[in-house]
């Protein structure tokens, strides 16, 4: 919207990425997600909340954040207001008994 902000979200498909992506675009912001979909956990998940973003005008790119070519192509991309870095490798380790 008019006066709204320019956002790059990354980690979208993640929980905490997906509904900040989410509240943003729906408050009136423009929202761009990146996200890698890396498999440490389903990715099926991901995928839905990748789908239910799309659905409300916010377009994840599938990518990541390591690549500095295509950091660069989203940066030029547009002018964003924002860069909102929400992606992270879950710390949680598996227990293996």
């Amino acid at each position: 919207g008019v006066g709204g902000k320019v956002v790059l979200v990354t980690g979208t498909g993640g929980f905490v990425g997906f509904h900040t992506a989410l509240a943003l675009k729906r408050r009136g912001d423009a929202v761009l997600g990146l996200d890698n979909f890396n498999d440490y956990y389903d990715t099926s998940l991901k995928r839905e909340r990748q789908e239910q973003l799309e659905k409300e005008g916010v377009y994840t790119v599938e990518g990541d954040l390591n690549d500095l070519d295509l950091l660069h192509q989203l940066l030029n991309l547009c002018e964003f207001s924002h860069v909102l870095h929400l992606a992270a490798q879950a710390g949680v380790r598996d227990r293996k008994s």
